[in-house]
């Protein structure tokens, strides 16, 4: 299979994209319950038993509610996490998955897919973003695929790997003002703005702004809350962003948009 990358949905509600490279099937997080899920597979053509691996940042239900269901209908699904992520989802399921441990920080390889797993700082026990290396096929050069979200600020290891993908995916969570005049209580509002919440959408540009070198060429703007955030105003903050490089293709993924987002 040729290569093509495919958001399935991301945002607070839910996270799941896929990866498809060398002949493997890849999704990272499965964050909507199984009948979404196996629905929006099925607008790409084929059903969860053709997916040969799954990998967790974290353990929060938006990133793997769907866990269980996509288990049941395979069996033989390789599902990668840390350990104490893989712990705290496993307490909560009456199945075991296969579970494929790594050490947060580490590379490891899967199918010819070297996996980067890179610590992020969120309010989970042990959150981490991840950098996928694509060999190059059918005279497509080898491409990097990079999925961060979830994290409350932009470490010196966060932009180093945002510096290296060429398929970013960067959390761009919240509007401050609509923060600011939500209903949301105040010490919900304190966690999303602190230091282990969520990017808002200042914060994104920001850090992109911040990169001395940046080989990026596909940037995907997710994990956008519903309540607090538009589409309009993170893409009219990454105006900034698309005028300091102009290489650049900008998609922000609409939180209410069903249909899969697709990079080629």
């Amino acid at each position: 299979m040729a290569f093509a990358f495919h958001i399935l949905g991301t945002s607070s509600s839910g996270n799941c994209s896929i990866l498809e490279t060398n002949g493997t099937r890849m999704m990272i997080d499965a964050g909507f319950q199984g009948p979404r899920l196996e629905a929006s597979l099925t607008k790409l053509g084929f059903t969860s038993a053709a997916v040969d691996a799954v990998l967790i940042t974290h353990e929060h239900a938006d990133h793997c509610v769907g866990l269980a269901a996509l288990v049941r209908q395979n069996p033989t699904l390789k599902v990668f996490a840390n350990r104490e992520t893989a712990r705290r989802i496993q307490g909560t399921l009456k199945i075991r998955p296969d579970w494929q441990l790594f050490e947060t920080g580490s590379t490891f390889e899967f199918r010819g897919l070297q996996i980067t797993s890179i610590p992020i700082p969120h309010d989970a026990a042990d959150p981490v973003g991840f950098a996928i290396d694509c060999p190059a096929e059918d005279q497509r050069p080898a491409r990097r695929v990079t999925w961060l979200t979830d994290l409350g600020h932009a470490t010196d290891v966060v932009r180093h790997h945002c510096s290296l993908a060429d398929v970013l995916v960067l959390e761009a969570n919240y509007d401050d003002e609509m923060l600011d005049l939500s209903k949301r209580p105040l010490h919900l509002k304190q966690r999303i703005r602190g230091n282990h919440g969520h990017l808002s959408n200042h914060a994104a540009r920001d850090l992109l702004l911040s990169l001395r070198e940046w080989q990026t060429t596909e940037l995907f703007l997710g994990h956008l809350s519903k309540e607090c955030n538009r589409t309009s105003l993170v893409d009219e903050v990454m105006n900034a962003v698309r005028n300091w490089k102009n290489d650049l293709r900008v998609t922000v993924v609409d939180p209410l948009e069903d249909d899969p987002i697709s990079a080629w």
